[in-house]
């Protein structure tokens, strides 16, 4: 409890009628005007006492006093009965300064000092139990604070295991070699390849993420569809339901894409499902476009670049991805290398911003094919 007193009249009064043995009392300081003025502009959890006369006294500091008093709990004006001049300015501010909270007029009846200090008590057991709530909360954060860097440094962990573990998939189908490249992010979510045959044909599922639940949720539901006959329809259908409903709970919505590339190996055509920012590059035919189909050729070799890869590549160079392959032609088996090494080149921290993904399909030039 602060008081702003400079002729000790509350405090004589107080400490008269025995208002030292309260608690409030124990912790209290007294102010002039001109050292409470000075006081920062920061909340406090505290009730202020003001002799009226003092503060009448100094109106040059009127000003900066109703700016201070707003940071208080609440404010309890005392001045003499016969101070006529500072009961009319306690009543004239009270109209707009809201942190007024007493009027007294002393000397007065043993009743209203009573009622004096149930109020002040009141007043300080509320403050006290905030105190403590605060402190609990205080110690709350820092026990969710080290919950959650722990947490963070498990999921930095899980990430390099899985970079490292599963950097790059062989698989050859019927005369197209299918390969693909992975790196980890720091950032939230993440990204996830697949490739599996069902009727006669080669689905390639790309999936990108900046939510860890979206993205844990995706490949539950991919591996449910995995165990029937693969239909990228109802996979896509069921895929945008369980994305609504789990971004319909958030207020800021996580930016999802999921693409399934499915390649007839017999035709060699390459129909593309779900709406997406990845890119295609073919060795033979340069930068494509994939807006539905895409016939590849016997002998093609057709890269498709993620979102994730793409952000990354796009914050450390120049050029675009496919320019550069243009003016840095490398054999098939040297490309994810080479695209990989130029992402993570003279970079401290051991992951990029965000997942990235690079897959590729390489048609043999031997393969029989429908043409």
């Amino acid at each position: 409890m602060i008081i702003v007193d400079e002729r000790k009249f509350i405090e004589k009064e107080m400490d008269e009628k025995g208002f030292t043995v309260f608690d409030f009392w124990q912790d209290h300081k007294v102010m002039s005007v001109a050292e409470f003025c000075k006081l920062p502009l920061n909340r406090r959890a505290d009730v202020l006492l003001v002799d009226t006369e003092s503060l009448l006294r100094r109106p040059e500091l009127q000003e900066s006093f109703r700016t201070i008093i707003n940071t208080f709990v609440g404010v309890v004006f005392f001045h003499e009965h016969s101070n006529a001049k500072a009961q009319s300015w306690v009543e004239s501010e009270a109209g707009f300064l809201t942190k007024i909270v007493g009027e007294y007029s002393l000397p007065m009846a043993q009743l209203q000092w009573t009622m004096l200090s149930n109020q002040l008590q009141f007043f300080w057991t509320l403050l006290e139990e905030q105190k403590k709530l605060q402190k609990h909360m205080m110690e709350f954060s820092q026990e969710l604070d080290h919950v959650l860097k722990s947490a963070a440094e498990e999921m930095a962990r899980a990430k390099k295991i899985h970079e490292v573990l599963i950097p790059r998939r062989h698989d050859e189908i019927k005369g197209v070699f299918f390969s693909n490249r992975y790196a980890a992010g720091d950032g939230g979510g993440g990204e996830f390849y697949d490739v599996l045959q069902s009727n006669g044909r080669v689905f390639q599922i790309l999936v990108s993420s900046q939510s860890y639940l979206i993205s844990s949720s995706l490949l539950g539901l991919l591996n449910k569809h995995k165990q029937k006959d693969f239909d990228p329809v109802a996979f896509l259908k069921d895929a945008d339901a369980e994305i609504g409903v789990i971004n319909g709970a958030k207020k800021k919505k996580s930016e999802v894409e999921v693409l399934v590339l499915d390649l007839d190996t017999s035709k060699l055509t390459l129909t593309l499902h779900g709406k997406g920012k990845a890119e295609f590059y073919s060795q033979k035919n340069g930068p494509v476009q994939v807006q539905e189909s895409y016939q590849l050729e016997k002998g093609e070799n057709l890269i498709v670049f993620s979102p994730g890869f793409l952000f990354n590549w796009k914050e450390t160079h120049k050029v675009d991805v496919s320019t550069y392959l243009k003016n840095q032609p490398l054999k098939s088996n040297d490309i994810l290398s080479e695209l990989f090494f130029q992402l993570k080149m003279d970079k401290e921290s051991p992951f990029l911003k965000r997942d990235a993904t690079v897959a590729m399909m390489e048609v043999k030039r031997h393969g029989i094919h429908q043409v």
